[in-house]
């Protein structure tokens, strides 16, 4: 199978377990921190942008911001790489209400005014409508922080919404229509279907699913938004027992993360491999959205 020349969005949530909900309760230091993560971060991000650079492929990183703070340079080197950097929190907290949003926000001001941020998506793809004026307040052009049909983009408050794909293709709810967080529970996904393009369907619908349903889109030239964890495709491994990362959870405490536990690099190099993708601020300019 060669590559198509329509080209999809690949976005990768860039994140680490160690400023996971779960490790940040025990208020470590970034010494700490760094001690736990023991090279995982840096290592991981050169595995990935070698991936990419194999394949000739350009992505969108929303990277937790904390990260850049525990390993500086990181961001340099994904900008350097011709990738575009988005904003996925400062700690990866759920953004549920304004005063977390501000928070993060604030926590995050020096790193997103120095590589000029204009994406972001929700840790958990859990946000509030109410949060969209705040994100135009800070110069955010788009979020990609809802599941819906990727062909349908979406204005909250002057933020350009690019829904992460589902498979009901009959799902086009007006904005209005829209409920608040759009997450995967079973009021939603018997209204969108199974939203394929979350990270967590990789190692359940596996390669055959992913490339028909990319064929299938490049044909009609409908565009497919996916995104994938860093950590799904190399799993990190804690040396203490305290602080057990979420991804080697035991599945009879956690059956529900189970998905999580399955590398999946092979299938992310065959999507590079297979087809062509691109960044978001590049869909959205080729859509003659406004800076």
């Amino acid at each position: 199978m060669g590559k198509n020349d329509f080209s999809h969005l690949l976005c990768m949530d860039f994140e680490s377990w160690v400023v996971s909900r779960k490790i940040n309760k025990f208020f470590l230091s970034n010494q700490k921190l760094r001690e736990l993560d023991n090279g995982y971060i840096t290592s991981v991000l050169d595995s990935v942008l070698g991936m990419l650079k194999k394949y000739n492929q350009k992505i969108t990183f929303f990277v937790v911001f904390k990260l850049e703070e525990l390993c500086p340079g990181l961001l340099k080197k994904i900008q350097a790489e011709g990738h575009e950097i988005g904003w996925h929190g400062y700690s990866h907290s759920y953004i549920t209400h304004e005063e977390i949003l501000k928070k993060e926000l604030e926590a995050s001001r020096n790193l997103l005014c120095k590589y000029n941020v204009k994406g972001f998506q929700a840790p958990n793809i859990v946000f509030f409508k109410e949060g969209y004026h705040i994100l135009k307040d800070w110069g955010f052009l788009y979020s990609s922080s809802i599941y819906g049909n990727s062909r349908h983009i979406y204005n909250f408050d002057g933020i350009y919404e690019l829904p992460v794909s589902v498979a009901n293709q009959s799902y086009n709810p007006s904005i209005s229509d829209i409920s608040f967080p759009s997450s995967i529970s079973l009021e939603n996904l018997f209204l969108f279907g199974i939203p394929f393009g979350s990270s967590y369907f990789w190692s359940i619908l596996k390669k055959n699913y992913y490339a028909k349903k990319l064929s299938e889109y490049s044909k009609k030239k409908n565009v497919v938004n996916l995104f994938i964890h860093n950590w799904q495709l190399i799993i990190p491994k804690s040396k203490s027992k305290k602080y057990i990362p979420d991804e080697q959870e035991n599945f009879l405490k956690n059956p529900l993360f189970f998905p999580y536990k399955i590398p999946v690099k092979n299938m992310f190099e065959y999507l590079l491999a297979n087809f062509r993708f691109q960044t978001c601020i590049e869909y959205l300019k080729a859509k003659g959205v406004e800076q």
